[in-house]
């Protein structure tokens, strides 16, 4: 069976951030898989925490909500060849780029907060690294409706301690900000539980690389498509403000070079 897309119209208009987000996907699409390997890393691991959870089961329809250019299609589709499989990212450069991984899946170009999809459908909704950038209690809620009863939900996330040396460079340049705000999760938790579901594993780890320069760092963080969309500076940096932030982020430098660090969330659960 062919590819089906299916482009469904936003029954109002997307607010400015989430046309920004789109936008940095879609010029990141064709850098990001030779730049996401902490993406990769984090991927793998939500794959270890279902299959340790014991809940992955034998799932007959699968969603996976928010998938880039699908690396994470390749490990559901070995496990669950006979599976159903329906991909979803509102960024189109990045569908195409999935769409290319695999002919058969079904390709849905939306938001994952307003789910274009019928209720009750999935037995396992799948997520890496996407619901930071949206509302986390938007994407349990359409979880929740999407998901058969007893269905399974697996997703690894930001938590608001992302990207802590980043804060340190740009504390006392200007008043903009430049780090995604996420929200705690403390509160994606009590969210979870206030909404029914039974959390079998939850996990909050740092994931950590290294750098030689501020360059080559925001260059790796810009090619995933990763980079700060929520308030953009009128005019690019001056050199002072460049090298003040360079600076600041020079006494962070550790044996391997200039660190950073993401606050990842792996989070399975089932009600």
């Amino acid at each position: 069976m062919p590819a089906h897309e299916t482009s469904v119209p936003e029954s109002r208009p997307a607010l400015p951030a989430k046309q920004r987000i789109r936008q940095a996907f879609d010029q990141a699409a064709t850098t990001y898989d030779a730049a996401a390997d902490v993406q990769r890393e984090v991927c793998d691991r939500l794959a270890d925490c279902l299959i340790d959870s014991g809940l992955a089961g034998d799932p007959g329809a699968i969603l996976d909500a928010g998938c880039g250019t699908g690396y994470g299609l390749r490990w559901l589709e070995r496990h669950w060849p006979q599976a159903r499989l329906v991909l979803v990212d509102f960024a189109p450069a990045m569908l195409a780029a999935a769409r290319a991984r695999n002919d058969q899946a079904m390709l849905i170009c939306a938001d994952i907060e307003a789910l274009p999809l019928a209720d009750r459908q999935f037995d396992l909704y799948w997520s890496s690294l996407t619901w930071q950038w949206n509302e986390p209690r938007r994407c349990l809620a359409e979880a929740g409706r999407v998901l058969k009863p007893g269905g399974v939900l697996a997703v690894a996330t930001l938590g608001a301690g992302n990207f802590p040396e980043l804060r340190h460079a740009f504390a006392e340049l200007d008043t903009y900000s430049h780090v995604l705000t996420v929200a705690s999760p403390e509160q994606l938790l009590a969210d979870c539980q206030a909404g029914g579901w039974t959390v079998k594993v939850w996990q909050r780890q740092p994931v950590r690389r290294h750098y030689p320069d501020v360059r080559t760092l925001l260059q790796g963080v810009k090619a995933t498509g990763a980079r700060e969309v929520e308030q953009r500076r009128p005019a690019p940096f001056s050199r002072s403000a460049w090298q003040m932030m360079t600076t600041r982020y020079e006494q962070l430098r550790e044996v391997d070079g200039l660190p950073l660090s993401y606050d990842v969330i792996w989070l399975i659960a089932t009600r």
